[in-house]
């Protein structure tokens, strides 16, 4: 079996790895950099748990080649998977321009017998669509019959999709027909050690994804209204947060100074245009864009006017323990910083001093300077801010994600601040 994957991002090529495990892989991507690398056996992804050993291994193996060419490893591939990314147009609409290029092209290199699997997160109806009817279009072969097309979305997270995709979580497989579904099915179960779960349609299968996203996007919005209420009230939202969540189907999560990463805050923009009437999603989208902000003025509420004030920016990944920056929150908290007219730094672990400097236009601070500060905000829950010692300077520290110590701040003499807990 020959499988070509086209897509070879944070997801590809954990998945191609995986792939390989079962098959001969062709890593198809237009990054030729991406591509030179995987045929060295070098990872590009230097942190993702078990890549680096796996693809060092089967390019050894000769399991795994990178091209550049799609028009070969369509052509030369029994399964093609499909794992490119679906972007936002500056309006937020969905754009389908790199899916439907990938899909022209495996489309005139179909086979009979040939099976598609698309795993890219996509709008509702978008695999039967626009996918299949590029398929037949190009191939001119039946759907179902001739080639076979499901929808098997990926349920992970950087940096252990490996583990998530084998060990931790069922993969969902959804078809157009049964027998494209069962086609999918055989692969999986051969690495997939919690099992397949085959579902009755295409569609039910993608909605199983866009939920992931948009249940967490619309949880962190009511956490973040809450956190409002709670500093209303003068009540620590922390406090409620995991005394709530001591029922065992309550999982109220933390509210946070912003979404970031190429997930969650993009998903709730694939519906928008199919919800109609129902409006729970847009005003969760008006709440989360609006915490950087938010952060901003819980600050200026107990430290007071920013101008002239160094503050320094900790962490440019949207998450802990990672280096990804898209849709980083991070960038709206430095943007606002500029406009109240602070002098402005940043710090990140998983960032050199030039990438943080060309991608925020403020200078890169170290960490054994930050106590010269005014103030610090700590956008980023990396372990590595955990275990700093704020004082010096500084007058304030705002935990942007709930994960600092705030005895050990407070008693340092340095004002604690973070969204829902103005009552420590």
């Amino acid at each position: 079996m020959r499988i070509a994957v086209f897509g070879i991002g944070n997801i590809g090529l954990p998945l191609s790895c995986m792939f390989a495990s079962v098959g001969e892989v062709i890593a198809a991507d237009i990054d030729k950099k991406k591509v030179e690398m995987i045929n060295k056996g070098i990872s590009f992804l230097p942190n993702e748990e078990r890549v680096p050993e796996l693809l060092k291994k089967y390019v050894k193996e000769k399991r795994i080649e990178g091209t550049t060419d799609l028009g070969y490893a369509a052509k030369n591939s029994d399964v093609k998977v499909i794992i490119v990314p679906l972007l936002l147009t500056e309006e937020k609409k969905p754009d389908f321009s790199i899916v439907r290029e990938v899909c022209e092209i495996i489309g005139r290199n179909l086979k009979k017998g040939d099976l598609v699997i698309v795993s890219t997160t996509m709008p509702l109806g978008t695999t039967r669509n626009i996918v299949g009817k590029i398929l037949v279009e190009r191939s001119r072969m039946k759907i179902g019959q001739d080639f076979y097309l499901v929808y098997a979305p990926e349920k992970t997270m950087n940096p252990h999709v490996i583990d998530d995709m084998t060990e931790r979580w069922h993969q969902i497989v959804g078809g157009v027909n049964k027998e494209s579904a069962e086609k999918a099915a055989e692969i999986y179960r051969q690495f997939n050690k919690r099992g397949v779960v085959v579902v009755e349609k295409i569609e039910t299968a993608e909605m199983i994804k866009l939920l992931d996203g948009i249940y967490r996007y619309t949880n962190i919005a009511l956490a973040n209204e809450v956190a409002f209420l709670c500093e209303k009230f003068d009540v620590d939202f922390i406090e409620v947060m995991k005394s709530f969540n001591l029922v065992a189907y309550y999982n109220l999560h933390k509210a946070t100074i912003g979404v970031g990463g190429h997930c969650i805050p993009v998903y709730p923009h694939f519906v928008l245009d199919q919800i109609g009437e129902y409006d729970l999603i847009k005003p969760s989208i008006r709440i989360n864009q609006k915490m950087p902000e938010r952060a901003i003025e819980i600050i200026e509420k107990k430290i007071g006017p920013l101008k002239g004030k160094k503050i320094a920016v900790l962490g440019l990944s949207y998450r802990g323990d990672i280096k990804e920056d898209r849709f980083s929150p991070t960038y709206d908290v430095v943007n606002i910083l500029k406009t109240r007219k602070a002098e402005v730094f940043i710090n990140d672990p998983y960032f050199t001093k030039d990438e943080l400097e060309n991608k925020t236009r403020v200078k890169f601070i170290g960490i054994k300077d930050i106590n010269s500060m005014d103030g610090v905000i700590v956008a980023t829950d990396h372990a590595d801010f955990a275990k700093i010692n704020f004082g010096g300077n500084l007058k304030f520290v705002f935990d942007g994600k709930a994960f600092l110590n705030p005895e050990k701040i407070k008693k340092a003499g340095i004002k604690y601040l973070a969204i829902g807990r103005t009552a420590l």
